[in-house]
């Protein structure tokens, strides 16, 4: 299930969203503050716009 599916069953998407972008950007380690580069060992990302 995606997550959130499933936080929005709950009213709280709007709540993933805003922990994912503080996430996001305490992992981004681009010098281009137009870029994102997070390193790992294993990442999915999907990207809808």
């Amino acid at each position: 299930m995606n997550a959130f599916d499933a936080v929005e069953k709950n009213g709280r998407a709007a709540d993933l969203q805003k922990e994912l972008e503080t996430l996001f950007e305490g992992q981004n380690k681009s010098p281009n503050k137009e870029a994102t580069s997070i390193p790992a060992t294993y990442l999915r990302v999907t990207v809808s716009v």
